[in-house]
């Protein structure tokens, strides 16, 4: 299988484990900054990427978190700088930089642009202030349009904005607010994810002790027809589940993850994926620090996925795009076409109408769409 052999990764994200305040749906790896620990942190993450320069070409960059947007101006120039002193971050396809409403200043912004990042994720979630709050969101509605405002100003031609639909107590109503007060903003790429309640979070224990309450499946299925509807119409194209995007601006880091090719990971908890061989840091950021400052193996996990695995997988993740997979692609880094694996499954779920598939791709179908987590178990 070629693709174990020759194929090398061109996307890199970096992690950053620090938030203001940890939201209250939030199971990613992050925890409330401490200035010391982040200078602490960047210089050990400087470490870590010193030891892969030179060894890849990357065309995307993506440093998400927590929030990279905590940091001080001071601390976030160190990382930018970091970034470019080892990596060409000049010369990448596009270099993305998560940014929270609430802790984004004119003079980050500023630094953003000048250090060469040419798209911004703008985490916004919600329009609605009892939204906000109830999330555990650190900023205000008017903070969102304005942070928007100032990225404009300093010359970003690439946003995407995030949003959140089936929260408790949201309604139809509320959720079509959002979605057209991001439409007058006018950014390139939305995302819109339904919440999902995290074992462990703030939130999923007031679902259990009934503070709050779960909508119903067929509200947040609503939800979900209601923003395909309004931004289809309005001239972003629906390419993956719970992305859209303007003409040529669609998340080129993502793909890599949806097209289960090679990424490297850096940063506390951050996983690679190199050779059908996944591995990922350890994620408490303090042993990730000592770590690498005492040079020690940092990886925490590994595995290396059998062909039938690596093969499963790769449809699971590409038949979140709307395009779905191509039998051709397929076929060349398999060696084999979809059907002599997954011949079962796809006339099965032909035969509910929830897939199509021809000699050329295999594609969820409009009602494969709104099952699609059901769907996927199915290449398992």
């Amino acid at each position: 299988m070629t693709e174990k052999k020759d194929t090398l990764p061109n996307a890199l994200y970096v992690h950053i484990p620090f938030c203001a305040r940890k939201c209250s749906y939030c199971d990613f790896n992050s925890i409330v900054s401490e200035k010391g620990i982040i200078d602490r942190y960047l210089h050990s993450l400087e470490k870590e990427i010193r030891t892969i320069e030179g060894q890849y070409v990357f065309k995307t960059v993506y440093i998400g978190g927590g929030t990279p947007s905590v940091l001080t101006e001071t601390q976030l120039e160190k990382l930018l700088f970091s970034m470019s002193r080892h990596i060409p971050v000049f010369e990448v396809q596009e270099y993305t930089v998560e940014v929270n409403p609430g802790t984004l200043t004119e003079n980050k912004a500023a630094l953003l642009k000048e250090y060469g990042v040419n798209r911004i994720s703008l985490g916004v979630q919600s329009f609605q202030g009892d939204q906000l709050k109830l999330l555990g969101r650190i900023h205000s509605s008017d903070d969102a349009r304005n942070a928007f405002t100032l990225l404009r100003i300093k010359g970003f031609k690439n946003i995407n904005i995030d949003l959140i639909f089936g929260c408790p107590e949201q309604s139809l109503d509320t959720w079509k607010e959002d979605l057209r007060t991001a439409v007058e903003l006018n950014p390139e790429h939305i995302s819109t994810y339904a919440l999902t309640y995290e074992e462990g979070t703030p939130l999923s224990m007031d679902l259990k002790n009934k503070v709050i309450h779960r909508l119903n499946e067929s509200t947040e299925l609503e939800m979900y027809k209601t923003a395909i509807d309004c931004l289809t119409s309005n001239g972003y194209y629906h390419y993956e589940i719970s992305n859209f995007a303007k003409s040529g601006c669609e998340c080129c880091h993502n793909h890599v993850y949806w097209n289960n090719k090679g990424y490297v990971g850096v940063g506390a908890g951050a996983y690679s994926f190199l050779h059908a061989v996944r591995t990922s840091n350890e994620k408490n950021v303090f042993t990730y620090i000592n770590g690498i400052n005492e040079n020690k193996d940092i990886k925490s996990f590994g595995e290396c996925l059998p062909d039938d695995k690596f093969a499963s997988e790769t449809v699971i993740m590409s038949l979140r795009l709307r395009k779905g997979i191509s039998n051709a692609d397929f076929y060349e880094r398999f060696g084999y076409k979809i059907e002599e694996q997954f011949g079962e499954q796809i006339k099965r779920l032909m035969n509910y109408g929830l897939v199509s598939y021809d000699d050329e791709r295999l594609k969820l179908t409009k009602k494969g769409l709104f099952v699609a987590d059901t769907v996927m178990t199915e290449f398992l």
